[in-house]
């Protein structure tokens, strides 16, 4: 992994815990999917209760991600 320009080793725990991430965000991208869907079709308020949990799928993997930054000590670095 490439950080501030300098190459750093990635462990597995690392790698296994972003690849977990990476297939939550397909999640993600399935429900917008849906709510895409839903609102063609007019059903407004199923679309609305599909972004909400969009938004929370997409709050939950980001505190993840945050959460292994601060692991690797990477918080706050550019």
């Amino acid at each position: 992994m490439v950080i501030n320009n300098e190459f750093r080793p990635i462990t597995p725990d690392e790698l296994l815990a972003r690849a977990k991430l990476c297939a939550r965000l397909l999640e993600v991208i399935d429900e917008v999917t849906t709510a895409s869907e839903l609102i063609k079709d007019g059903k407004y308020w199923d679309a609305y209760r599909a972004t909400n949990k969009i938004e929370l799928m997409a709050s939950e993997i980001s505190l993840d991600l945050h959460g292994i930054d601060l692991a690797l000590g990477e918080e706050g670095k550019p």
